[in-house]
């Protein structure tokens, strides 16, 4: 077992603050997605350094890379993947990294491609199936430093694409991978499509085609030869991705992508420490997909009756009101306190 230097507070034991309750009123699921989006929290605080990781088709990588004072090579590094619409400076990432780094981890915060900084880097979009951009990032950390055990995190669209990567790394193993958190991953994402559309979740599907779409025009400043997609007015994720995704990465079209994309086919092939975060109650991501897992001992499925889409506003045990991204620090810190007898078995 790799001993993990800490100066951050003792992790909670399973018993404190291991079963999610809303906080009081706020059991609404949009209450727990909306009030966890808003409360954004303090800025990133901080010193990061960019790195720019050229991939073979031209495109590149932009990774933050932050290290903690007393942090030394072999010590664990961490690699948090955001989700649609998101960049480095979403603030869920950016409080998962603050308390990772007070944990003494290394921490790095990775742009999928064409987003964020690294959007002019990218004459293509990140999409929820590119595994490969994640593993050509953690190939990259290991270059870095080979003797540092590595934890990959993904939320959302991000923690889709983790569980595929660590689903693949069956075959071609990563590096010094040895552990994989996911919270809210859309794992079927035909399903998922299907439910942003619906009317009651308008106001989302709105949010992520309006960062979409921006992003898409802002890469075109950068690469005037681009095609100029025309979207209707009326555009839903489907059309988006129907015009946009599939005909830029070669599928057929949405469905083509989403068969493709989507982690549920590999998470039974993870052999890896992992832990997946969902909520029954989450507008657009369907749980019918996760009640039907039937996982390896050393994948945790958590299904809460409540939280939203990346919300889980309730007492965390020791104080906060960040459920989730507490849990998620343990499952870093101390990951055989989430497993049952079986999974810790195969994860010694």
């Amino acid at each position: 077992m790799i001993k993990i230097r800490t100066r951050w507070s003792k992790p909670s034991s399973p018993d404190r603050g291991a079963e999610f309750r809303p906080l009081p009123l706020l059991s609404n699921p949009h209450l727990q997605t909306l009030i966890g989006f808003l409360l954004r929290g303090p800025a990133f605080a901080h010193p990061s350094r960019e790195q720019v990781l050229w991939l073979p088709d031209g495109d590149g990588l932009m990774l933050h890379d932050s290290v903690p004072p007393g942090w030394q090579p072999g010590d664990r590094i961490v690699l948090l993947v955001h989700g649609l619409g998101g960049s480095h400076g979403t603030p869920l990432l950016c409080r998962l990294a603050t308390s990772l780094l007070g944990g003494g981890l290394r921490v790095v915060r990775m742009d999928l491609r064409g987003a964020g900084h690294g959007l002019p880097l990218a004459r293509r979009c990140y999409h929820a199936g590119r595994s490969d951009d994640a593993r050509a990032a953690l190939e990259e950390i290991h270059r870095w430093c080979p003797e540092s055990p590595l934890t990959l995190v993904g939320i959302s669209l991000g923690g889709n694409l983790v569980l595929k990567l660590a689903g693949e790394a069956a075959d071609r193993p990563v590096p010094k991978l040895d552990r994989v958190f996911s919270l809210n991953p859309p794992i079927d994402l035909e399903r998922c499509a299907a439910l942003l559309s619906q009317r009651r979740n308008r106001l989302y599907e709105r949010y992520f085609l309006r960062e979409l779409v921006a992003e898409v025009q802002q890469r075109r400043s950068h690469f005037p030869d681009l095609p100029d997609p025309c979207f209707p007015r009326r555009l839903t994720m489907r059309h988006f991705d129907d015009l946009y995704t599939a005909p830029n990465w070669g599928f057929a079209d949405a469905m083509d992508y989403y068969h493709s994309a989507s982690a549920l086919p590999f998470i039974g092939r993870i052999t890896l420490p992992t832990l997946i975060l969902t909520a029954r109650d989450d507008p657009f991501i369907a749980v019918e997909p996760f009640e039907a897992l039937a996982p390896p001992p050393n994948v945790v499925v958590r299904i809460l009756p409540h939280g939203g889409h990346l919300g889980f506003v309730g007492w965390d045990g020791v104080g906060g009101i960040r459920w989730a991204e507490r849990r998620l620090v343990e499952w870093v810190l101390q990951p055989e306190s989430w497993l049952g007898p079986r999974a810790r078995e195969a994860f010694r």
